[in-house]
């Protein structure tokens, strides 16, 4: 009998071409056993495996996770011009940026009740480094490991003495709570109280320099412009129609090649910042809001499922914060938002999310595409 799920490595890097096309290269290593916690087991000592073969390309040695994270914040930029391997493939990360590896837990069998409405395949992380589905998040951690959990009380799975209880701040609820999750490296010290995530806001001048390039170039097929996650210009209020227009650009992004979605930017390219987004946010730390917000988007009109092919993060361009967002293609299945009567596809034409409703065009789409 096969388990319900299994595990991967994901190693992502974003090649920059220079015909301005945008290469995301994702590889895997899988993981599997009928009993998972096996294959946990094997997937966490591979995948230190692979950070201890970073960091000894660097000079240095492996001492905690939090380190490794600082020290290997700098080998994933477009400077490194080092070939590694991984999963048998030797991979040049010379003119990258925006790159990660972390693992996931895939879901095979879906089990479902009242909250959990998985599909076959979807994927949560559950520890990483680097820029892959919010690795260096903790509160996106939090939901993928408690995800795993569930799962094995749900099957009956023996996961050994990994159960351990934490003591997390949640930003939601606006107050910390015990909650039970299964053993990774990560350090959850202090985090039982309101935290700012530092990692996930600016990032060096290799990866932005990149960046700022594509946005003085415009919009295309895989770079996108909007001025605000949720601010409604015309009602001067939070509007879910705005959050609608990022969901859609963002699905229309994961079934076609993938891309940038600049949000604090006009369609002029002009960078106006998120002063207005942020202005939403009545008392609460401004990115803990915005990231909320985001978080809430992608859950409402897609699913959290997609957080491994989406990810976000602040950087400050013409002193102005502006919200990243890198998505990369569905390599499995394509992807629906949540529309007001239906389910709906889009997939990215030029430099818009094109709307396809005629049930054969969306056939013919996914079987020349998956």
């Amino acid at each position: 009998m096969n388990a319900t799920f299994h595990y991967v490595i994901k190693l992502k890097l974003i090649r920059l071409k220079e015909t301005k096309e945008i290469a995301f290269i994702e590889l895997e290593e899988k993981f599997e056993n009928n009993n998972p916690i096996y294959a946990r087991e094997q997937a966490f000592f591979i995948y230190q495996n692979y950070i201890n073969s970073f960091l000894n390309r660097k000079g240095e040695k492996y001492q905690s996770e939090k380190i490794a994270s600082e020290k290997l914040s700098t080998f994933f930029n477009p400077s490194t011009n080092t070939k590694i391997n991984f999963a048998g493939n030797e991979i040049d990360f010379e003119n990258t940026i925006g790159n990660g590896i972390a693992i996931f837990v895939v879901i095979d069998k879906p089990e479902e009740n009242y909250v959990i409405e998985d599909k076959k395949g979807d994927s949560f992380l559950i520890h990483g480094i680097g820029n892959l589905g919010w690795a260096n998040d903790p509160q996106s951690i939090i939901t993928g490991l408690t995800h795993e959990l569930w799962y094995y009380e749900q099957c009956r799975y023996n996961y050994k003495n990994y159960k351990q209880t934490i003591n997390f701040y949640e930003y939601d609820i606006a107050q910390s709570a015990f909650i039970e999750i299964l053993k990774t490296p990560f350090d959850w010290t202090d985090y039982n109280k309101p935290f700012l995530n530092n990692n996930n806001i600016y990032c060096s001048s290799d990866e932005l320099q990149p960046l700022i390039k594509y946005i003085s170039d415009g919009e295309n097929h895989q770079i996108e412009f909007k001025p605000t996650l949720l601010f409604n210009h015309k009602t001067k209020k939070g509007g879910i129609s705005i959050k609608g227009i990022i969901a859609k650009t963002i699905c229309a992004f994961l079934n076609a090649d993938g891309g940038f979605l600049f949000i604090g930017i006009n369609s002029k390219g002009e960078i106006q910042g998120l002063d207005f987004d942020y202005s939403l946010s009545n008392g609460i730390n401004k990115y803990v809001y915005f990231q909320l917000e985001f978080e809430q988007m992608l859950e409402h009109f897609l699913s959290l499922s997609v957080k491994s092919n989406v990810s976000g993060r602040f950087y400050k361009i013409d002193d102005k914060d502006v919200f990243v967002v890198t998505v990369l293609p569905s390599k499995h299945r394509p992807i629906f938002i949540n529309g007001q009567e239906n389910k709906e596809f889009y997939v990215r034409i030029e430099s818009s999310a094109r709307h396809i409703s005629d049930i054969e065009e969306i056939v013919t789409y996914c079987l020349s595409k998956w």
